[in-house]
């Protein structure tokens, strides 16, 4: 009788484990993503953030930690051009879509816990307090 406890426990255990794994995206190809237009990247932000937000602060620091590996994963040649890439359409989207694209991350950041966003608040500290000469060096590492 235990024993069909335990299995019946462990497939429920599986199941849920596989479900909850299922709900988190893996994070998009950095190369891929610095293609699609303003109006996609908006709609696959609002379907990962919405994911996040459902999941755990363990599972959202796994989901940032596999994105930041793919980034180290590129060339440092890949890695400056989805930058360069990026930082053009970031230049040519009109005010409106700055701002539905500054509203959707202020959003997500509030669902966040207290101690994810002042992680994040760090983050965003230390790279503003870099110098250029750092940056470079940092566009530059490999894995």
């Amino acid at each position: 009788m235990s024993s069909k406890k335990f299995v019946v426990g462990l497939l429920f255990g599986i199941s849920v484990f596989s479900l909850a794994g299922a709900a988190i995206p893996e994070p998009p190809n950095p190369l891929a993503n610095s293609n699609l237009t303003f109006d996609q990247r908006l709609e696959q932000m609002k379907q990962t953030d919405a994911a996040l937000l459902k999941a755990t602060p363990a599972e959202r620091k796994e989901y940032w930690h596999k994105m930041r590996a793919q980034m180290k994963a590129l060339s440092p040649e890949d890695r400056k051009l989805v930058h360069e890439k990026m930082k053009a359409q970031w230049q040519s989207i009109t005010p409106e879509q700055k701002e539905k694209m500054k509203a959707e991350r202020k959003v997500f950041f509030d669902g966040l816990t207290p101690e994810e966003q002042a992680e994040m608040k760090a983050r965003k500290a230390k790279w503003e307090n870099m110098s250029p000469e750092e940056k470079q060096k940092w566009h530059k590492q490999s894995s």
